[in-house]
């Protein structure tokens, strides 16, 4: 897979105003929904997903002058949505699966608060944050959520086909959103030079713009059906 060989669907205003479109149609579909008690987690999840892609592209549009770490976390993370959202229209019954990620990362986040108190730490704060946990597992075993730890970057790029892309970038990616030696050990010239920041906002572009073509045709074909 050579660069040179990604196809971007349109220019950078269209395809940000393609991204709006499609946030306003999802939203409308999501209303429509709710007003009828229906549930459809495909859409609920494609919806967040594009709604993050969209604020991940202003990033990127509006910080092409800012260090080449921020453009290269932008593209990154628009490549993990294109993954996720190539996965969830293929897979639809895995949506549940990928929106009960929130509840199990969750409890992550408060287990990882509640490492780090100390003897100063407030009985009440630390029984607020045991109480969410304990409220979070008991509406996990309600819906009957089952998170899994297979929706990891590598694990999506092999699943969807992308992972010649996976192995080709993230080499890239790693290096910029990390302190890793290059980024520790170079002058600035060397690697915030303009031909990798480059790199980093067309392909961020090209992941954006996959998103839009795959995100329509799945609300084309919703409202034929």
């Amino acid at each position: 897979m050579k660069f040179e060989n990604e196809k971007i669907y349109g220019s950078t205003a269209n395809i940000n105003a393609n991204l709006r479109k499609i946030i306003l149609a999802l939203n409308e579909d999501v209303s429509k929904l709710l007003l009828k008690q229906g549930e459809d987690y495909q859409l609920f999840a494609l919806r967040a997903l594009t709604i993050y892609a969209g604020k991940v592209f202003d990033r990127l549009i509006s910080y092409q002058d800012f260090p080449i770490e921020y453009n290269a976390i932008a593209a990154r993370n628009l490549f993990e949505c294109y993954l996720i959202i190539t996965y969830i229209i293929s897979n639809p019954s895995k949506t549940k699966e990928f929106l009960s990620q929130k509840a199990y990362d969750e409890l992550q986040i408060n287990e990882g608060f509640l490492s780090i108190t100390t003897a100063n730490t407030s009985e009440t704060t630390i029984k607020s944050i045991q109480d969410r946990m304990e409220y979070i597992k008991e509406l996990m075993e309600k819906n009957k959520l089952t998170p899994s730890k297979s929706w990891n970057v590598s694990d999506l790029a092999k699943k969807t086909n992308n992972e010649t892309e996976y192995k080709a970038f993230f080499k890239l990616y790693s290096k910029y959103v990390h302190p890793s030696s290059w980024i520790v050990n170079s002058r600035d010239n060397e690697y915030n030079n303009p031909v990798f920041k480059n790199i980093f906002i067309l392909q961020g572009q090209h992941y954006a713009s996959c998103i839009t073509k795959l995100v329509s045709k799945y609300l084309d074909e919703r409202n034929i059906a």
